[in-house]
């Protein structure tokens, strides 16, 4: 035991509250009534109910204090303590001691520390915690579970501790550990045969794995070789096959350029035809402008020839309805005819690709305009005369 562990182990007992000052020269020499004091009051601290013996005057009290603090530590505190060490109560026992001083310093500097935190000033996110709060349930329905089994097992150490304490205190009888020692050696030679049988059983089983791994080897060259017998052979097809292949891929290519042609062909005769539509429609609105104006010009050079006429009375009153009608009519046939020939002389046939009936139609539409018109300017023209006379 080294200078530094024992004045650690003053240091700890005096931060721990201990009511003795511990010299570090106490543990030179064997100090048993030192060391029984201090284990007494370190179990203390773990239960302050306990029920350990104190009585170390003889070297079997001693033996029988030191057995029930290593008992007492190990069922509480789960620390295993060397009995040697502690019997002799020297600086040996000095590290036993602080294995559980050590323990107790730990939980009140972890005590401190959760002090020092202010978990009373911790600001708990309840949105953040709803989502825990199914496990919250389940851990605290276990927690009461656990609680209740410990204060049921609490009640029960009362009437097992004398029986427990009883068969630790007993001594052992001779006859009843020879005759364990002899079940436990039948148990073991019963185990070293089933074991021995396992490996007989193994060896075997290795050399069926053996055999088999072998003859799967000799089926696996032997497919080998088939397979590279049947690679290097060539069916009588195959030539006829990969001629139909390359012949069927030229076919698709040829179909593919074709449908290629065949799609932007009637792309262009879709635009071609459209082109001629709105050509058409575009003679037909310039043909009925120049009929609009050539309508207009023919009154206008009707009405200049009847007001210029020298004898327009004469001719009004002796001239019938019939020739000023025929005389309109002529004019305005002349007048369509004079127009659609300068048409096809401007235009080619293949841009006017106006129906018969259609030109006929208009042409009579025409006459019938240009005689009513006439005839209104005669009745006119009549009024103003009787007019004057």
């Amino acid at each position: 035991m080294s200078y530094r562990d024992l004045f650690k182990f003053t240091e700890v007992m005096r931060s721990l509250g201990y009511h003795q000052q511990i010299s570090m020269d106490s543990f030179h020499s064997p100090n048993f009534s030192l060391v029984s004091e201090i284990l007494f009051w370190l179990a203390m601290r773990f239960e302050p109910d306990t029920n350990l013996p104190q009585e170390i005057e003889t070297s079997e009290q001693r033996v029988y204090f030191i057995r029930s603090i290593v008992e007492f530590f190990v069922l509480k505190t789960n620390v295993k303590l060397n009995v040697k060490k502690l019997y002799q109560a020297d600086r040996n026992a000095v590290g036993e001691l602080l294995k559980i001083t050590e323990l107790l310093n730990d939980a009140l500097n972890t005590k401190q520390t959760y002090e020092d935190e202010g978990f009373t000033k911790l600001e708990i996110n309840l949105t953040y915690k709803a989502n825990e709060l199914k496990t919250t349930r389940e851990l605290a329905s276990k927690i009461t579970q656990k609680g209740a089994a410990l204060f049921r097992s609490l009640e029960e150490e009362s009437e097992l501790r004398p029986i427990r304490d009883s068969r630790v205190n007993a001594a052992l009888d001779i006859n009843e550990v020879e005759q364990s020692l002899k079940t436990l050696i039948q148990k073991t030679k019963k185990e070293t045969e089933h074991t021995t049988d396992l490996i007989k059983n193994i060896s075997a089983t290795e050399a069926n794995l053996d055999a088999k791994i072998a003859k799967r080897r000799e089926d696996l060259e032997r497919n080998s070789k088939r397979l590279q017998t049947l690679k290097q052979v060539r069916p009588a097809f195959l030539e006829e096959f990969e001629d139909l292949e390359s012949e069927l891929r030229n076919l698709y290519q040829e179909y593919i350029t074709r449908q290629r042609c065949i799609s932007y062909l009637e792309h262009q005769q879709e635009q071609v035809a459209q082109a001629e539509l709105i050509h058409i429609q575009e003679q037909q609105e310039m043909a009925k402008k120049i009929i609009e104006n050539n309508k207009q010009d023919d009154d206008l050079k009707l009405l200049e020839e009847v007001n210029n006429e020298p004898y327009n009375n004469q001719f009004i009153e002796n001239t019938p309805d019939i020739s000023i009608k025929g005389r309109v009519s002529s004019a305005a046939t002349s007048r369509n005819r004079g127009m659609f020939g300068r048409l096809s002389d401007s235009e080619t046939d293949s841009d006017l690709m106006l129906d018969d009936e259609e030109d006929s139609n208009l042409m009579a539409s025409d006459g019938e305009l240009s005689t009513s018109r006439a005839e209104k300017l005669g009745s006119i023209h009549s009024d103003s005369v009787d007019s004057d006379n």
